[in-house]
């Protein structure tokens, strides 16, 4: 498909303006839908129209898709606790429907959703994950999963009733230009700051932000109407990121390594803890579950359909780290506190 007009949701996020800055190397005119109170630092003195909106309100979004050939649907609360459910339903379930809506009424020609690896039905250790799993909100793990889950499945009915529309699932996003501090991101600047006194074991797939765009652009291109496509990059151990980061920083990373059971039980007082403070728990249930995870995930037809194709997890590692360090606008560079809205944006 050859389009010239697109729109993004979720502009501002770490896949939003990585997105935005391939297309526009490919001489796109883009149109970012960015929230209204969204100072939109990660688009600061990129060439985009902006449209002030929100998912969640569709009369928002009128303006922003008219005219639009395609709209990549990236907006979306990423969230793996449990003190932003509400949050995370009304943005990545009911804010997907509004953009369903909102593109039959445009007359949008494609819709690239952005979905995720989550959404899938998850196999028993030692099976394969793919394509075929399917979306069941009902078997999804956490409410993330089950969120993504009911979108996706949402995404896949509108393709069946009339919208040309692609999913798109990433595995975990990971690398530069993460302004708004991805849950890898506040990894790295914890590291970075001496604030990780403690690690889990356990690993998990992860995939390159760049190649992530990449491949939004080939599901535009090349993706089959009403199909999905996973995007990896691949597997890599919690111990293998500590001495990434350790090699990067020149120190010794932490020492305390906790085995899975002792993580998990841990974890069971993350909601509690979460109710009581307010705050956002870093080890919560729905993370070791992430973690502990013990199939594999496959790619195979994205890189067979599409020619998707991914750097090496470590380089990704050692791009994310090197950014956060070097560029001025980082959240750890800069001297204010990293803005976070409640309607993140991501897969």
């Amino acid at each position: 498909m050859d389009y010239h007009a697109p729109t993004v949701t979720g502009a501002t996020g770490h896949l939003g303006n990585v997105l935005i800055r391939e297309l526009l190397r490919r001489g796109k005119h883009v149109r970012a839908l960015v929230l209204p109170d969204d100072e939109g630092r990660s688009l600061a003195g990129l060439p985009v129209e902006i449209c002030r909106g929100d998912v969640t309100r569709p009369e928002t979004l009128r303006q922003a898709f008219r005219g639009a050939d395609i709209v990549f649907h990236l907006a979306g609360v990423v969230s793996i606790s449990s003190i932003q459910a509400a949050a995370v339903r009304a943005v990545n379930v009911k804010g997907t429907h509004n953009v369903l809506a909102a593109c039959l009424e445009a007359g949008v020609g494609r819709l690239v959703y952005t979905s995720s690896v989550h959404a899938l039905t998850e196999p028993p250790p030692g099976g394969v994950l793919d394509e075929r799993a399917g979306f069941d909100p009902a078997r999804a793990v956490g409410e993330y999963g089950k969120a993504k889950a009911e979108a996706s499945a949402a995404v896949a009915e509108a393709s069946r009733n009339g919208l040309d529309a692609v999913l798109v699932l990433p595995t975990a996003v990971l690398g530069p230009f993460d302004y708004r501090l991805s849950e890898m991101g506040e990894l790295i600047r914890m590291f970075a700051q001496g604030k990780l006194p403690a690690v889990v074991d356990g690993g998990y797939d992860f995939v390159d932000v760049r190649d992530v765009a990449r491949g939004h652009l080939l599901a535009a291109e090349r993706g089959r109407r009403g199909e999905s496509y996973l995007l990896s990059g691949g597997r890599l151990s919690v111990r293998e990121v500590m001495r990434v980061l350790g090699e990067e920083a020149d120190k010794r990373p932490p020492r305390v390594v906790l085995p899975l059971p002792v993580a998990a039980a841990i974890a069971r007082l993350a909601p509690a803890w979460e109710r009581l403070t307010g705050r956002r728990a870093l080890l919560t249930p729905y993370a070791v579950h992430t973690i502990s995870a013990r199939f594999r995930i496959s790619d195979e037809k994205a890189r067979r359909e599409l020619g998707f194709t991914s750097m090496t997890v470590e380089r990704s590692l050692r791009d994310a780290w090197r950014w956060m360090n070097e560029d001025p606008g980082s959240p750890l560079r800069r001297s204010a506190p990293p803005s976070r809205p409640a309607r993140a944006t991501g897969a």
